[in-house]
């Protein structure tokens, strides 16, 4: 792929500054629409599987999984060792803890 490519891929996660959401992924342009669709339906990936969706080297993906870990997208797997990392692709971009519902939430909704 060109270096054009990446630095536009590069932009475009770059002048994000919320926390990205599965829902997000339409907005990107190809081909990291493309790799976001894989990674979010994959569930856990490897950086080896992330830059060959992307087409990029291995150094410029792992850059952009970097960004995509500090806008909550990705996280890095526990299982992630010296030759390979692991990530998990987050349902939800959300990072707040969930509220614990009021106790009278039946009463409620009755």
């Amino acid at each position: 792929m060109s270096n054009s490519l990446y630095e536009t891929v590069l932009r475009e996660l770059q002048l994000r500054v919320e926390d990205i959401r599965p829902s997000d992924i339409v907005l990107f342009s190809e081909p990291l629409r493309s790799a976001l669709n894989f990674t979010v339906r994959a569930g856990r990936f490897s950086l080896t599987e992330f830059t060959a969706e992307l087409g990029f080297t291995r150094e410029e993906a792992k850059k952009l999984a970097n960004l995509l870990v500090e806008r909550n997208l990705f996280e890095v797997n526990k299982y992630s060792n010296e030759k390979e990392t692991y990530y998990e692709s987050r349902i939800s971009g959300a990072t707040r803890p969930m509220k614990r519902p009021p106790a009278d939430v039946w009463k409620k909704l009755d």
